[in-house]
């Protein structure tokens, strides 16, 4: 009798950002990934072949046996060995016989009896602590050890996760995204920070941490989809499991490239110089220009300003320095529609998946759980957006925050307290302009906030123009009439023209500054010292050209 045995990781976030501590969150990290891994000391390591293991990545697994004596076998040494290799990670397991049925059904049936297992399960109420006074300084639960560096007392998830052998591991698993050398100076190699306080921050600057989540679109339902077309076209079961791993295998290497694409992104504008005493560093450079900030470097190596923590198929999340936080997060979106997905598409085609991504701009050294929660929270935002402007969703979307918010508190009542319900701001943003809205991430980005995508816009968002530029004041005494209302802008822009000729806002936007109910002011307002676009800043010379190109074509 066929049977599939599918598992489900639990409480994947609270295990991971459990501590304050970066290492630490790399070490949960690799342990969510190693636990479900294909390595020969992991999930293979009974004598499990490659054929009988039909998904094994992003915290879920789905293996083959056959009959369910055998299946409940190796789930208890599977289990077993899960409490002494990762203690605090919990997991739901359920099997599914198909003997009579095809394995599409038993895919399907598989789900149904995951999510009915979670919902049913009774968890594990453990006595810890009898005759222990101690209590972990980062969990909180009782101590089983000192740490040997600071002789902190511990738990042993805590103590599990800082062994040497685990955190050489962790460091390593990311190691392969990083490019052979950087561009400017191919002898430096580039590496990830271990410390928060080594991912590019400025002395003497407010630094502001970048905690981004990307999460596809519709995923679950494109599954389905192929789910249900497999049943009704009575697709063989090897054909089936064929399917199955390649458009999960693409899946995986989706998430892959989007990685390996913002790194290099990163990676490509890093530049050597010499600092205002004659010292070589290294530095990020991008738009605007005098926005670019050092980084730390260690021997041979840069240390670039961000750092993976979590990657599972089309779930990524990162955090970095906050300065370039939004720019990785609208590159990855681009590279989504990139890859196409083999299978789940109608009629068995290929693909093209979407992804919202949530970005929180907090301080340095904010608790991890609730940046993470945030930056999640921005991303649920942005997929509900997406579907508000179509049942079916439209594009990727892109959601921010800047600051902490209190706990408990929604996305929603950060807007209703902080932007008068919303009023005031147009986030969440499309990342390319959709069917009934012009104002998107890109319009945002090049337009409203500068230099311009075309010779005719260059130089007119707030880092360009001279009536914007040249007057911080004036964009000052903009964003403080935004919560009066439209009539006030629409008068102090009359006031400023009265004076000096030209005093327009930029993006094309009409006198008061609105769209509708919304307006992009405040937005716009605050990313302008906070937001660098990793691309080449258009020097002065390159605005001068074009305008003698234009005054050329005009006579």
């Amino acid at each position: 009798m066929a049977v599939i045995t599918g598992i489900d990781v639990l409480g994947i976030q609270r295990y991971v950002f459990a501590s304050n501590r970066l290492r630490d969150v790399l070490a949960a990290s690799w342990m969510v990934d190693h636990v479900l891994g294909r390595e020969a000391d992991s999930l293979l390591q009974w004598g499990m072949t490659d054929d009988r293991v039909l998904l094994a990545a992003g915290g879920n697994a789905v293996v083959k046996f056959e009959n369910v004596e055998d299946a409940r076998t190796w789930t208890r040494r599977y289990t077993r060995w899960l409490q002494d290799e990762a203690p605090g990670l919990d997991v739901v397991v359920a099997h599914r016989s198909y003997d009579d049925r095809p394995l599409a059904w038993g895919l399907k049936a598989l789900a149904v009896d995951l999510a009915r297992a979670k919902l049913e399960r009774r968890p594990s109420v453990p006595q810890l602590g009898l005759s222990v006074t101690a209590s972990c300084s980062v969990t909180g639960l009782p101590a089983t050890s000192l740490d040997r560096h600071d002789h902190a007392a511990i738990s042993r998830h805590i103590e599990t996760l800082r062994q040497d052998e685990v955190q050489r591991r962790a460091k390593e698993r990311w190691d392969r995204y990083l490019p052979e050398g950087l561009d400017q100076a191919p002898e430096w190699a580039a590496g990830f920070p271990d410390e928060l306080d080594l991912m590019g921050r400025t002395h003497g600057d407010t630094s502001l941490l970048g905690v981004v989540h990307v999460d596809g679109n519709g995923v679950g339902q494109a599954i389905k989809g192929w789910l249900d077309r497999c049943l009704k076209e009575d697709v063989k079961d090897a054909q089936v499991r064929a399917e199955f791993r390649e458009w999960s295998r693409s899946i995986d290497e989706l998430g892959e490239h989007v990685l390996r694409a913002i790194v290099q992104r990163v990676a490509s504008r890093v530049f050597e110089e010499n600092n205002e005493r004659g010292e070589r560093r290294f530095v990020v450079r991008g738009t605007p220009h005098d926005l670019g900030f050092p980084l730390k470097t260690y021997e041979k190596t840069v240390f670039l300003p961000l750092r993976p923590i979590l990657l599972g198929g089309d779930d990524l999340t990162l955090v970095c320095d906050g300065r370039i936080a939004l720019d990785l997060a609208a590159a990855a979106l681009r590279e989504f529609g990139v890859r196409p997905i083999p299978h789940l598409g109608e009629n068995g085609t290929a693909w093209t998946p979407t992804a919202c991504a949530g970005v929180a701009l907090v301080k340095a050294h904010a608790p991890f759980h609730r940046s993470y929660d945030l930056a999640e929270s921005l991303c649920t935002s942005a997929k509900r957006a997406r579907q508000d402007v179509n049942q079916k969703g439209q594009g990727c979307w892109l959601d921010w925050h800047v600051g902490s918010t209190r706990p408990a508190e929604t996305v929603e009542d950060v807007r209703r307290r902080e932007y008068q319900g919303g009023d005031l701001t147009m986030r969440p943003y499309p990342l390319a302009p959709l069917d009934g809205r012009e104002q998107s991430w890109g319009w945002l980005d090049t337009e409203f906030l500068g230099p311009g995508s075309t010779s005719e816009t260059a130089g007119r968002g707030l880092r360009g123009a001279a009536c914007w530029a040249g007057s911080r004041s004036r964009v000052k005494r903009l964003g403080s009439l935004v919560p009066a209302g439209r009539d006030d802008i629409r008068r102090q822009i009359e006031a400023w023209n009265a004076i000096e000729d030209g005093v327009a806002l930029p993006g094309g936007l009409l006198g008061d500054g609105f769209v509708g109910k919304q307006t992009p002011l405040l937005d716009a307002i605050e990313l302008l010292d906070l937001h660098v676009r990793l691309e080449p800043d258009p020097t002065a010379a390159g605005l001068a050209a074009s305008a003698v190109v234009r005054d050329e074509e005009t006579a």
